[in-house]
């Protein structure tokens, strides 16, 4: 695959600066120009011009009103990841990566984009043996399902593993953009009409993915690592986050959803987050 073909996607808002910055910064680090790196701004943020310029597209969405914690996203009630077709055009592939995830090396998109042009979508699925004490189903899934679902709930895929919407890929004709949106839009439009629903962009995908039975290459843990599910081994003397059983494994994708973002934990007897700024801290680069 020719990398000129490919562009990689995040977005942020005003909460995400932070985590944005190094994001972006260790994409271009792992990367430098090989691949074209873009970003939604969206809520009415104005990023500074040093976060700016690590990206080669911007594309500012107006804000909408914001929705309280209780129905869900703004970046899903805006339907931004199945649009990016429609947002950036001209690409062959697409490969989207959250802004609260950072890049520890060079190895994970090459490894993700290997499946796409036989596949209808890379993605991870939340399994791994690491993540054994993680529920699956979890209560979140049951609870959004359940909300938006109701009479429909036994129709639905809940024994199969959860598609983590963090990081994936797909090539431009891929059947899943058009039902992924048009799922994304019958949300909104119930929305609209008064009824109680809660957007989540993941949980329409893990839908229409496996009531259409569509193809899936599914992405290693290294490549899209659930912090939640499983805390990686902080391995001093290398400096990195790897998985936390023989044979160690570097991690390449660093994913803080949640909680994760702000959570603390002590290593060694010393606290720290796992956003890449307090590792670096953490150890004394």
């Amino acid at each position: 695959m020719d990398a000129k073909d490919v562009l990689v996607v995040t977005a942020f808002d005003g909460q995400y600066i932070d985590l944005a910055e190094d994001m972006a910064a260790l994409f271009r680090r792992a990367y430098q120009d090989r691949y074209r790196l873009a970003a939604v701004v969206f809520g009415g943020c104005e990023p500074p011009a040093a976060l700016a310029s690590q990206f080669d597209v911007l594309v500012r969405v107006p804000p909408v009103a914001a929705l309280d914690s209780g129905h869900g996203y703004d970046l899903a009630y805006l339907g931004i990841k199945p649009r990016l077709r429609e947002l950036f055009p001209g690409y062959a592939s697409y490969c989207w990566v959250d802004a609260d995830c950072w890049f520890q090396g060079a190895e994970s998109l090459p490894r993700i984009l290997a499946g796409v042009h036989s596949f209808a979508i890379a993605i991870h699925p939340e399994f791994d043996v690491h993540y054994l004490n993680y529920p699956t189903p979890s209560d979140r899934t049951l609870r959004i399902y359940g909300t938006n679902e109701g009479d429909s709930l036994d129709g639905m895929p809940l024994r199969m593993p959860m598609l983590n919407a963090g990081v994936f890929a797909m090539k431009t004709d891929s059947p899943v953009w058009s039902l992924w949106e048009t799922e994304l839009r019958s949300l909104r439009q119930r929305h609209d009409a008064g009824e109680k629903v809660y957007f989540s962009d993941q949980i329409p995908l893990h839908k229409v993915i496996y009531q259409h039975k569509l193809s899936l290459y599914p992405l290693r843990a290294v490549d899209n690592w659930q912090t939640y599910a499983s805390l990686p081994f902080v391995h001093r003397a290398s400096r990195t986050l790897r998985a936390p059983t023989p044979p160690y494994e570097p991690l390449g994708i660093v994913h803080l959803a949640g909680v994760m973002k702000t959570k603390s934990f002590t290593f060694d007897g010393e606290a720290t987050t796992l956003r890449y700024r307090d590792l670096v801290r953490f150890f004394g680069e």
